[in-house]
């Protein structure tokens, strides 16, 4: 008579051939996604670089890589109230492993309907010590704050600067007031426990409950993070020999860069805000500084964000999860 193991060795070999057999379908899905969105960043800048032809530019390199620095910067305080907010939750994710999650689902949004921001942010944490729902939560949570006060900012900045256009003032004034709503604890909570019902077995929460403490402490990184986001695109206008350091314009720029990065986030369709960002700049601007250089400086701003957000992803992605590197 055969014995146990011997009768059950055929089906636990075809379980291990199956199991290899996912691990290559994801590890392939994997690189065919990477090669998606190196595509899709590597069009984004050559619809840029083509956008500057035939235009003569004096350049200064040392500036244009200090605003990449400050742009850095500014999302890595961003990734670090998603680390916060997540912690809050529920999760445990260690600092590099969230800074790498971060900036790596940024290049998500090149993609239309930034579905894949929260798909790579998901993929690339520990599930072990930091459930989907939890992260699924946190990066929403994390996102709608961080426009919340941006466009809130952006608001009381042009009010400051005397900005006398119209369709900006009303979309920051409207995207403040329906962002500033959703991040509430008793609204987000409500909206969180309405999608989270179907996947919920036990009486348990699924997500621990945002409070007004998790809240207020967002702004310990989200107005470092609008400065810095602020003092890129100064430092990209001096790149290019223009001016943008009075005290107006310095609060003009700041207000230009929050808005263009929330109106790029609010509509969905279009990728990474292509041509939305743009816009906004160019709108607050060129009363100050001219439509030309207005542009230019748009232009140059989506540049090395791209390049930045690409080029951190790519350092940043090596680095193994804090549970798998023990």
């Amino acid at each position: 008579m055969p014995s146990a193991s011997e009768t059950a060795s055929p089906q636990s070999g075809h379980s291990g051939r199956r199991f290899h057999l996912n691990r290559l379908l994801v590890a392939s899905a994997r690189w065919v996604f990477a090669c998606l969105l190196l595509l899709a960043t590597g069009a984004q800048l050559w619809k840029e670089l083509q956008k500057l032809q035939g235009r003569e530019i004096r350049f200064s390199t040392p500036q244009f890589l200090l605003s990449g620095i400050l742009y850095a910067a500014a999302l890595a305080c961003f990734a670090g109230y998603w680390r916060q907010a997540a912690l809050h939750m529920g999760a445990r994710t260690g600092i590099l492993e969230s800074q790498r999650a971060y900036f790596a689902s940024q290049l998500g949004k090149y993609i239309p309907g930034k579905a894949w921001v929260v798909l790579i942010r998901c993929g690339l944490t520990d599930r072990r010590t930091s459930a989907t729902a939890v992260i699924i939560a946190s990066t929403f949570y994390e996102t709608l704050a961080m426009m919340a006060a941006g466009a809130f900012l952006a608001l009381i900045l042009f009010l400051v600067s005397n900005v006398r256009s119209t369709p900006i003032l009303m979309a920051a004034a409207g995207l403040a007031a329906a962002l500033s709503l959703a991040v509430l604890p008793p609204v987000f909570r409500r909206l969180v426990s309405w999608t989270s019902r179907p996947f919920q077995k036990e009486r348990t929460p699924l997500v621990a409950a945002v409070t007004y403490g998790i809240w207020l402490k967002g702004y310990c990184y989200f107005l470092p993070g609008w400065a810095l986001a602020g003092a890129s695109l100064i430092t990209v206008a001096n790149s290019v020999e223009v001016s943008l350091n009075s005290a107006p314009l310095i609060l003009l720029a700041t207000g230009a860069t929050a808005l263009s990065m929330v109106g790029g986030f609010a509509i969905l369709v279009v990728p990474a805000g292509l041509g939305v960002r743009e816009w906004i700049v160019m709108q607050t601007l060129a009363f100050s500084i001219g439509a030309g250089n207005a542009g230019l400086i748009a232009i140059l701003a989506r540049i090395m964000n791209t390049a930045v957000e690409l080029l951190v992803a790519g350092c940043l992605y090596p680095v193994r999860m804090r549970k798998e590197g023990k």
